[in-house]
């Protein structure tokens, strides 16, 4: 008897639905395909967590000099910002530029417009606030009565991100303003 040789069709046919129910090595391939799209999910959320952690930092290190200032029942001066400068700088730990400006805010009843008492910046990218830019703040400043004043505490910190997975490098910013807690105004004084 001989033997029938398949034509070549059908032979191709067997060949892939043996290939088709062979499941040898498919944990490598999957592995292959997804380890990319795993590797690049948990740059990701390292990354937005990291700038996040950074964004809290530097808030809470805005808010802890801000509550600094306000308890004082002496004159501030020109050093003891610098100082206050340096502590942000070790609170945030951070490798990048930052700045600070404090000023003290007051609201003239009758012109009926935020004015300053006395303004300090540590950088000169962000010279010391004047009447003008201070009015340019109303918005963002609470509102006031007749003799109060406010601590106004801003920093800056430059944040850029270890890796690129689509974050801009940016500056977290900060604005707070504070009431003095024992006296009706922080006062200045530029020998301090």
């Amino acid at each position: 008897m001989t033997r029938r040789i398949a034509p070549p069709l059908r032979r191709l046919r067997i060949r892939l639905a043996r290939f088709a129910r062979d499941n040898r090595g498919s944990i490598t391939i999957e592995a292959m395909l997804v380890l990319p799209l795993w590797i690049w999910g948990y740059t990701m959320s390292y990354m937005f967590f990291d700038a996040f952690r950074e964004q809290t930092v530097n808030m809470r290190a805005a808010y802890t000099i801000s509550d600094m200032i306000s308890r004082e029942a002496d004159a501030v001066g020109p050093n003891y910002i610098d100082d206050l400068h340096d502590m942000f700088d070790y609170l945030t730990r951070s490798n990048h530029p930052t700045w600070v400006r404090v000023s003290s805010v007051y609201f003239d009843t009758s012109a009926k417009v935020y004015k300053r008492h006395w303004s300090y910046s540590t950088s000169p990218d962000h010279p010391a606030h004047t009447d003008t830019t201070i009015k340019a703040e109303k918005d963002r400043l609470p509102n006031m009565v007749l003799g109060e004043t406010v601590v106004l505490v801003e920093t800056g910190m430059y944040y850029e991100p270890v890796l690129n997975v689509g974050l801009e490098d940016m500056w977290y910013t900060n604005f707070i303003p504070t009431r003095p807690r024992f006296a009706s105004k922080v006062e200045y004084s530029s020998s301090k």
